[in-house]
């Protein structure tokens, strides 16, 4: 099991990634320092599987299918790149994920440990002179042991982490921003500000469904949403059931929808996602429908039974008539 894992918020966040999929990505991007690598058609990649994800991080799942859908959407944010052999499945990253652990100055802000043979070493002059640094300790011993990162200690440590992992390219890319798209059109109606909220990668993606969501927010309730790691969950949430080309426009339609349970809850994320197949229909149609118009049809359908049942009454009634009096 590992023991620490270290997780960037403000990426995790600009990535729309949540909660487990950062806790994930963690463990991911640490991977090719002992992971084994593969070399395949496309490059070099390198094996985990599924077991050792269930293995190293109990706390994420104890799914094998779980672990993949996870590493898929990883896949889909643009930060791995996926394979697979005949038994394991292959990973490597991309160049947009290298920047989880980089300062502004391009420089590592948690260095990987020294290698193996280096603490080898140590220990051993250690042993040659237990007076000078204590009593050696039994085995099992160690509070905090020398490779905290990993369980794995017979993986090949020596791999090295700079290996060229490919072109970077996401698998979904966003695209350019739209932002306030209305039916029919395809240009921007106007510039995103630099003070919005959330992600600001162009090709994250959850970026474009999150600009005009908030965008089309401010226009009505003069103030941004709040951006967190739920609204990222559930932003990825839409994208999933909805596509990645359909949910910003539906995102922003919703915003437009003058229902009073929408209102009263000021047109929040998870009443979009409850409803995102319906409010998806709308946007198709360009219909509205909130409780006055669904109960107006109600009432129109129901005048429409009684006028049915009404003449099926008459025609029932002049029938019996006309029997009696033959």
């Amino acid at each position: 099991m590992q023991f620490t894992v270290s997780i960037n918020q403000v990426k995790a966040l600009e990535w729309g990634l949540n909660s487990q999929q950062a806790l994930l990505f963690a463990f991911v991007y640490a991977a090719p320092s002992w992971a084994a690598p593969v070399k395949t058609e496309d490059g070099i990649f390198f094996a985990l599987s599924k077991a050792k994800i269930i293995e190293e991080l109990p706390l994420l799942t104890d799914k094998a299918d779980t672990a993949y859908r996870m590493l898929k959407a990883l896949a889909e944010a643009g930060l791995i790149e996926l394979s697979s052999t005949s038994n394991i499945t292959l990973f490597r990253l991309t160049k947009k994920a290298q920047e989880w652990n980089k300062k502004e100055d391009g420089s590592e802000k948690y260095p990987n440990p020294p290698k193996i043979q280096g603490r080898k070493k140590i220990r051993s002059t250690s042993e040659k002179n237990p007076s000078k640094v204590g009593k050696k300790s039994g085995v099992g011993s160690e509070k905090s042991p020398t490779n905290q990162d990993t369980s794995n200690q017979d993986t090949n440590q020596d791999t090295s982490h700079s290996l060229q992992v490919g072109s970077g390219e996401p698998n979904q890319p966003a695209g350019k921003v739209v932002a306030l798209i209305p039916v029919g059109a395809d240009e921007p109606r106007c510039k995103i500000p630099v003070d919005m909220p959330g992600p600001k990668d162009t090709s994250c993606k959850t970026y474009k469904a999150w600009a005009n969501y908030a965008m089309a927010y401010r226009n009505r309730y003069h103030a941004w949403p709040v951006w967190n790691a739920k609204a990222g969950g559930q932003l990825g949430q839409l994208i999933d059931r909805l596509g990645i080309d359909v949910a910003h426009h539906v995102a922003a339609f919703f915003l437009k929808i003058n229902d009073a349970r929408l209102i009263n809850g000021c047109h929040n994320l998870g009443d979009l996602l409850a409803k995102a197949e319906a409010y998806h229909t709308q946007w198709v149609t360009n219909r509205q429908m909130n409780a006055t118009t669904a109960r107006q049809q109600e009432q129109t359908q129901a005048n429409i039974n009684a006028a049915h049942e009404a003449a099926d009454a008459i025609l029932s009634g002049k029938g019996g008539q006309r029997n009696a009096f033959l």
